[in-house]
Order: C-alpha cells, then sequence, then structure tokens
C-alpha cells in the first residue's frame, strides 16, 4: 500500500496486520504525527509526558508506540522509527524492559501502580536511550492510583517519559492533565475509511463492492480497528458484499432501514409490527439497528426534515430504554406505539385548528388586541373585550403589549400548530420581538427551527389572522443562542 507502512506476518488478523508503525503510517493523524515528528528532530522530550484522547480505534496505543519508538530509534528515516534498528526491534518484540505497556482496565488498583511503575522509576534505562511507561485507558485508574502516580508525572527523571492514552479524558483528574501535553485524536470520515478498507481488500486481493465497504463504515462508528476487523470477518464468504456483511454482522441494509422509516410513515401499526418481527427473526442485531437509524435519518435529513426530525425521537427513546428488555423488539413496539397515538392528526383528516368567528363584535374564544397609539397606555390582559375603533393606523404605530401578553399569544399560537416538530421548535427556540399593526416579528435562536418556521408560515399567518383579528404578516429574525439570552439580561 503506497506511503504506509505496515510489519506484515504469517498467521496475523488483518486488524493487526495493518497496525501503523510509522508516524507517515497514521494518515489520518498529520496534525499530530508533524508535531511530534518536530519534536523528535529537535529532541524536545526533556520532563515531558502526554496524554492520547479520543475515540477507540483511532491508533491513539500505536502513535505512543511509534512514539517510543522514535525516541529510542538508532536510525531514524525523515523522524520516522526505522523498525529495524536493536531498540525498535526491542519494542517491537517486547523484549526489553524499557518499554513498558500497562492496560488500566487491569491494573487499576493503587497496589498495582507501586509494583509496576513506583518500585521501578529509580533505575535507568538499560538498553533504549528512554524508559517509557505507556498507560492505556489510564482513567480506570481509582483515584489513590492517580494519586500515587502524580508525584512522579509532576517531576519525572530525564530519562522518563509517560504517554497515557484514554477515551474519555474527564475521568482523568485536572491535576494529572494539567501535567501533560494533551492531544486530541480526530474521528476518521467515511469517505477516508472507505478508501483505506478498499486499499487493503485489493492488497488481500479480496472481492468487494464499495456498498459493502461503506454500509462498514457507518457501523464501525469511526473506529478503523473495527472497520479492518469486520472485513477479515466477511472475508471468509469469499465476496465481501451488502448480503454477505448484512447476514455475517447481523445489521441492516439501507435498503431495510428505508422501508421500514416508511411504514412508520404510513402510519399502519399492524404493518410495522410485523415488520418489527421479521427484523428480529432475521437475527438483526435491534440495538444496533437503532443507531443505524438515527444515522441514516442524519445522512437523509433533507430529503424530510419533518417527518425525519419527528421520528428521531421514537429512536431516542429506543436506544436509551432497549437494555432494559429481555426481547429488545418490545422495546420498538411500545416506542413506536407511543409515537402514533400522541400525534393523532396524522392518523385523521379532522384539522387540528379551529376555525373562530372572524367578526370582531362576537368573538368565539379569543377577543382580539385593540391596537394603541404609542402615547395611551397598554392594555392589562389580552383577554380585555376590544373597544371597535375607526382611525386609520399607519404600519409605523406598534402595538403596546406587555410581555405577558406576548406569551399568551405564543401560547395560543403553538397551541393551534398541526406540527408537532414545529410546536416543540416554537416553545424553545422562537421568541415574539414585537408586534405591529400589520407585522409581528420573531426573533429566532436554532436554524432547524428557523426552518420549520419558514415551511409553515402560512399556518402560522393564518392562526395569527384570527388571534389578532386582522391580517397579519410574519417578520423573522436568526439571532446566535447565547447573544440572544445575554441581551435579555441587559
Amino acid at each position: 500500500m503506497k506511503n504506509i507502512l505496515f510489519i506484515a506476518q504469517n498467521n496475523m488478523s488483518l486488524a493487526n496486520k495493518y497496525r501503523p508503525v510509522d508516524f507517515d503510517s497514521t494518515i489520518w493523524q498529520s496534525h499530530i504525527s508533524d508535531i511530534l515528528k518536530s519534536k523528535i528532530k529537535n529532541n524536545n522530550f526533556t520532563n515531558c509526558n502526554y496524554i492520547f484522547y479520543w475515540p477507540r480505534g483511532t491508533w491513539k496505543t500505536s502513535t505512543a508506540r511509534i512514539l517510543s519508538k522514535a525516541m529510542n530509534c538508532l536510525d531514524l528515516h525523515d523522524w520516522n522509527p526505522c523498525n529495524k534498528c536493536a531498540n525498535c526491534t526491542a519494542i517491537n518484540e517486547w523484549s526489553t524492559l524499557d518499554y513498558v505497556e500497562i492496560d488500566a482496565a487491569s491494573y487499576t488498583w493503587v497496589d498495582n501502580i507501586r509494583d509496576e511503575i513506583l518500585s521501578k522509576v529509580e533505575y535507568v534505562p538499560t538498553q533504549l536511550k528512554k524508559k517509557i511507561y505507556v498507560i492505556d485507558e489510564v482513567h480506570m485508574l481509582s483515584k489513590s492510583a492517580f494519586n500515587a502516580l502524580l508525584k512522579t508525572i509532576e517531576e519525572p527523571k530525564d530519562y522518563m517519559v509517560f504517554i497515557l492514552a484514554t477515551t474519555d479524558i474527564h475521568k482523568v483528574p485536572d491535576t494529572v492533565i494539567s501535567r501533560c501535553q494533551v492531544f486530541n485524536f480526530k474521528k476518521v470520515w467515511k469517505e477516508d475509511m472507505m478508501n483505506h478498507l478498499k486499499d487493503i481488500c485489493e492488497s488481500e486481493k479480496l472481492q468487494y463492492d464499495m456498498d459493502a465497504l461503506e454500509l462498514i463504515s457507518k457501523i464501525s462508528e469511526w473506529c478503523m480497528r473495527d472497520a479492518i476487523k469486520y472485513v477479515d470477518q466477511v472475508s471468509v464468504f469469499g465476496n465481501i458484499n451488502v448480503e454477505n456483511v448484512t447476514n455475517f454482522l447481523w445489521i441492516a441494509g439501507d435498503k431495510l432501514i428505508g422501508d421500514f422509516l416508511e411504514a412508520i410513515k404510513s402510519w399502519d401499526k399492524e404493518k410495522i409490527f410485523a415488520m418489527v418481527d421479521d427484523i428480529a427473526s432475521r437475527w438483526i442485531d435491534l440495538a444496533q439497528l437503532t443507531k443505524q437509524i438515527i444515522v441514516y435519518i442524519d445522512q437523509n435529513l433533507a430529503t424530510d426534515m419533518e417527518f425525519l426530525l419527528s421520528v428521531s425521537e421514537i429512536f431516542g427513546d429506543i436506544n436509551a430504554t432497549i437494555r432494559y428488555y429481555p426481547y429488545p423488539n418490545i422495546a420498538y413496539k411500545i416506542a413506536i406505539n407511543k409515537y402514533l397515538n400522541w400525534d393523532t392528526s396524522k392518523q385523521t383528516d379532522t384539522p387540528k385548528i379551529e376555525k373562530i368567528a372572524t367578526n370582531p363584535a362576537t368573538p368565539k374564544t379569543v377577543p382580539a388586541i385593540q391596537p394603541q397609539a404609542p402615547s395611551q397606555p397598554a392594555p392589562s390582559r389580552i383577554d380585555t373585550k376590544p373597544e371597535i375603533k375607526t382611525e386609520t393606523i399607519t404600519t409605523s404605530q406598534t402595538t403596546n403589549i406587555d410581555s405577558t401578553d406576548t406569551e399568551q399569544i405564543k401560547n395560543q399560537l403553538i397551541d393551534r400548530l398541526s406540527n408537532n416538530t414545529t410546536k416543540n421548535m416554537f416553545k424553545d427556540y422562537v421568541f415574539i420581538q414585537w408586534i405591529e399593526w400589520n407585522t409581528i416579528t420573531f426573533i429566532i435562536i436554532n436554524k432547524i427551527a428557523e426552518i420549520s418556521l419558514k415551511k409553515d408560515e402560512k399556518e402560522i399567518e393564518q392562526i395569527l389572522n384570527e388571534i389578532l383579528w386582522h391580517p397579519i404578516a410574519i417578520e423573522t429574525k436568526f439571532q446566535d443562542k447565547n447573544e440572544f439570552f445575554a441581551s435579555q439580561l441587559l
């Protein structure tokens, strides 16, 4: 594979065979490898400790090994370890006591740290230039173990380097983080992962379909190790295609997910539940399916935003509760049934907006707000019966209504909206800035809320016409959420 170095051995899994062994192999972490190569070039390792942080399968531990070899290599090539000298070979083959790699999940307690590290730190390296401790999943250490390690990390010997790897840096004490240089690894994008899997398949002379590699990339959740492992597993069928991937890994393809969402959109409860049972009978992992559907919704949101945003609530609920059900298909049926019963407007042709009298003299429910000239006092309540005026009011004249009246108008509008997604957006992200005789201005602090309001603009205007007893137009202004709430404090 071009520009990528791997240690190839027989009888080795693909995940280990294609594990990077120099900085240039970590092709998606160049923002980190470039800095580390610069440190190697300048020999800048005095009293340095490192934390490698971000998701699993992004080669944090591999980079720690590469850095360890580079600091000790006897024949650097463009500031990469050569992987051939005595020191690189000793680390690769685990034949030196100067390089120690600890899994913190297995060495959690303070006694483990004392035995493995603290009792040995006084000894200078016997073979390598630097004595290096790599602690993987460091967030698993107990509080007492961190405290025992802290003094050594704070004042390390010149010949000693600590490299800590973690997927959950929030569990690492601030006192430890502040004494380390932190490197944030980034997720591997789907397209980059697909290209890498394609290179591996071609190198191994495996038959593959790009659709299958795309499906593997999606379910791997940015974990390159898992993606390569799945390719290795499915390759036993002889052809890496969508059918073999779905059958072997017990996952659903995009077509099945699309058909399932269409069934929900049809509001046919019997058909939906039958599909859930059918999916379960295929031994598809329903917990994994929930995550797949959420990813599918995110990637296809623009195709049917209103429906997909609404239906995403189902799978959020399922994802939070499915582990509590011995039969996962029951979790699906409960959440879907709750959703269908909740939005009854989709099951009937009855409009949710009640028509009210258009004659202000005989209002049914909500009396109108009579616009006042700026010099006149504001009405005390929105439900005060209006006095009909005959004079002409220009568009520059603003209705003087207090915040209570504005909130009442907003609440009445929300109650009458037929789209539940727009209702929820109005509650949290839309605010009335001011009302003029024929114009109402909304402040919006969320982009999706802005899209929802634009989509239902005609219905909103119709409802406001009925509430305020005269034609009214909508104006919208988008404002950053932080700026909006800060302005409310002034």
